[in-house]
């Protein structure tokens, strides 16, 4: 399987139509981000099992996607272009926050700059995106490891049954829904989807907020077994995923009064209006399990 399709006419008519300044990779990257401003959601809830990895010609048809997805879509544009064009696998993010991230590169002079297109570092940096820690990786490098990842949970997925969860275990972080984007502040509903050794799902979801300089997390919900059990972030973090804190936890219906705020019934509103969704790919990939089972 090939991810990107540099001389495919779907590739240049894409081209043609939203990027009329080709004189840089900095103008190239500029559009191509703007166009994922305009164009693109950051979410796999329409095809959550196929294809693990999704390539440009994906993006360009579904309009959504992930990291990896995003970065397949710019680096195709800029190998159609002539640039000299990579990956960046992200360890350490311009935060300074450990990620398992994926972005685009391209040759810059001297130098590598690197392109990304997922919130919320496309807000404020987008073409050279100062990721603290990362590796480049050659289109082909790229390409082999996703391969030997999607291999990875294709075997996992075969181990519980189930094939369809290939998909959920190699991308789990499933979905975003923005709630709040001001010039200076974004506010999202992040979905992270795990199972545990038995297979039963869990949804975590995390109230991201970020500015240029900062970003944390003041609430977060857990949901396993239809239970949302809620936790507060009660100190100043090291990075926005230290555990340490974290406060006492509560279920929905127990939570103290000082902590029932904006934030709060914000994060409530995106779970009750994405986690049918989400619910219902977790029941469809059971009962394709369970025919497959009976035939």
């Amino acid at each position: 399987m090939s991810y990107i399709h540099p001389e495919d006419s779907r590739i240049a008519a894409f081209i043609k139509a939203q990027i009329h300044d080709t004189g840089s990779a900095e103008a190239v990257s500029k559009s191509l981000l703007l166009w994922f401003d305009k164009n693109v959601g950051y979410s796999r809830l329409n095809a959550p099992f196929y294809p693990l990895q999704r390539s440009d010609l994906d993006v360009l048809t579904m309009r959504c996607g992930t990291c990896g997805d995003y970065s397949n879509l710019i680096v195709s544009v800029l190998v159609h272009l002539g640039y000299e064009a990579a990956y960046a696998y992200v360890h350490k993010d311009c935060y300074g926050d450990a990620q398992d991230h994926i972005c685009a590169a391209v040759r810059d002079g001297q130098n590598w700059a690197l392109i990304d297109a997922t919130m919320p570092y496309r807000k404020w940096y987008g073409f050279r995106c100062p990721h603290r820690e990362y590796e480049l990786l050659s289109v082909n490098a790229f390409a082999e490891k996703m391969k030997q990842e999607e291999a990875c949970w294709m075997d996992a997925a075969k181990q519980y049954g189930n094939v369809l969860y290939a998909g959920l275990l190699y991308a789990p972080w499933i979905h975003e829904r923005i709630i709040r984007e001001t010039g200076t502040v974004l506010e999202r509903a992040f979905y992270l989807l795990t199972p545990d050794a038995q297979m039963r799902w869990a949804l975590h979801v995390y109230f991201l907020k970020y500015t240029k300089e900062h970003g944390s997390v003041p609430v977060t919900c857990m949901i396993a077994d239809g239970t949302r059990i809620y936790r507060f972030s009660r100190e100043a973090p090291k990075t926005i995923w230290d555990d340490g804190q974290w406060g006492e936890a509560y279920p929905e219906d127990r939570i103290p009064d000082a902590f029932q705020t904006e934030t709060l019934h914000e994060l409530q509103a995106s779970i009750d209006a994405d986690l049918p969704k989400i619910t219902n790919i977790l029941l469809y990939a059971e009962h394709a399990a369970k025919s497959d089972e009976s035939v």
